[in-house]
């Protein structure tokens, strides 16, 4: 208890004089050049908080120009369409032929069913077990679709997580 209460004393009376904590530190370069150092990294510290703020509302800025060109291309996709039927309308109002002939054997936005083949065309091409030639051959496509759709995900996923701050 008395060393604690000496330490005390001394702590004081050293520390009660700044004549002399500022002759201690004028006496010791190093401590001078760890200050300047530490002000320096800080300094540093700082401008890097700067451009990190920047960077992420750059990012921000970025996304949202992503979002709304995504929608203005769905938006004008669909003005397309519109317009497509409001032309096939048109021509229907001001001819009078039959609607078979005015119609386009495909619209451009609708898959194709006259191409696809009934099942029962390809029953003397049977692959294994049963199925037929056909039937393979939609579940390849399927199969090579549904990759490169994955494919595409985890392309959109690794470019967006670039974008994101890492946690």
């Amino acid at each position: 208890m008395a060393f604690l209460s000496s330490t005390r004393a001394n702590y004081k009376t050293t520390n009660s004089d700044p004549m002399e904590a500022r002759n201690t530190t004028e006496s010791d370069p190093s401590k001078d050049q760890l200050l300047e150092a530490l002000r320096h990294s800080q300094t540093r510290a700082r401008e890097a908080e700067k451009s990190v703020k920047q960077a992420y509302s750059e990012k921000e800025y970025i996304i949202e120009l992503i979002f709304r060109q995504a929608s203005d291309l769905f938006a004008y996709k669909q003005w397309i369409q519109l317009l497509q039927l409001e032309t096939i309308c048109h021509q229907f109002k001001h001819k009078d032929q039959l609607i078979s002939a005015l119609f386009p054997v495909v619209l451009p936005w609708m898959p194709n069913k006259s191409k696809q083949v009934k099942k029962g065309k390809h029953k003397t091409s049977m692959g294994k077990k049963g199925q037929s030639i056909y039937d393979i051959m939609k579940n390849v496509v399927a199969f090579a679709v549904g990759l490169g759709l994955v494919g595409a995900g985890l392309l959109l996923g690794w470019t967006i997580g670039w974008l994101l701050p890492r946690f």
